[in-house]
């Protein structure tokens, strides 16, 4: 159910056949300002423990529904709503494949302008590589990480999050703590691994300290680029084929575990 779940819901963003804002970041935005314009459960929404459990409380209640439910379908169709919800970065996507068009003709300005929509994380240290991986560790990897393991209501609950990630930036980094080095583990299996070992290993004392910094030199080492100065497209698709490489072998880790009934 979670291996079947899961590709149903990337083939549908991969062919875009879900419409263009089907996406649940608007709605968990207009979720937490409904709680805000509240007064009691504004006071409660900025209460340290309460308020992030206001925020996901949608995703409290979808685990307490499925719970209650006994059809396989339905927990299916939910499962496919909530992961086609979830996943995906359609506006980032168009604006990479405009990127590497404008780079391989050579068109310095329509480049940079599709390079500065490409940054996801303020961070000039990052390059575009690393803020791809970021990008597909946020949109994919987490999400599918925490969907194997809680199912739909997990993955709900991590999206409502990381809708909110301004306003819970700490509580999100723990939350993405574990599946952070779940991913960077992956790129030693499907990358370089005696070169990345030791920054996977350091990883652990960084604790939740500028995690897509953290990640992104996790994908540099796990995946040598050998390009020139000008060349502005090898090291994006190196760490995007890294990053693809590692989201297959996540499903194949979930199949495995979906046979010896880990996993649902």
């Amino acid at each position: 159910m979670v291996v079947l779940s899961l590709l149903i819901a990337l083939i549908l963003e991969r062919f875009r056949i879900t419409p263009e804002g089907w996406q649940l970041e608007p709605t968990a935005n207009r979720w937490d300002q409904w709680l805000s314009d509240h007064e009691q459960l504004g006071s409660w929404r900025q209460h340290d423990l309460l308020g992030p459990l206001l925020l996901i409380s949608p995703a409290i209640l979808l685990a307490f529904l499925l719970w209650l439910s006994n059809s396989i379908l339905a927990m299916l169709i939910i499962n496919v709503l909530v992961l086609t919800l979830a996943i995906g970065c359609r506006a980032q996507r168009t604006a990479l494949r405009q990127f590497l068009l404008a780079a391989n003709r050579g068109d310095e300005e329509a480049r940079k302008e599709f390079a500065n929509e490409l940054r996801y994380v303020n961070d000039d240290e990052l390059t575009i590589g690393q803020q791809l991986v970021w990008l597909n560790f946020r949109f994919y990897f987490a999400v599918a990480f925490w969907f194997a393991i809680f199912g739909a209501a997990g993955a709900l609950a991590y999206t409502l999050l990381r809708a909110r990630a301004d306003s819970v930036p700490k509580l999100l980094a723990w939350v993405e703590w574990l599946p952070l080095r779940a991913a960077g583990f992956g790129f030693l299996l499907v990358g370089h691994f005696s070169r990345a070992l030791p920054h996977w290993l350091k990883s652990f004392s960084a604790g939740v300290q500028n995690p897509p910094g953290t990640l992104g030199e996790l994908a540099s080492r796990a995946e040598e680029v050998l390009a020139e100065e000008d060349d502005h497209t090898s090291e994006p698709d190196a760490l995007v084929n890294l990053v693809r490489r590692n989201m297959v072998l996540l499903l194949a880790v979930v199949a495995v575990a979906t046979l010896f009934g880990w996993a649902l």
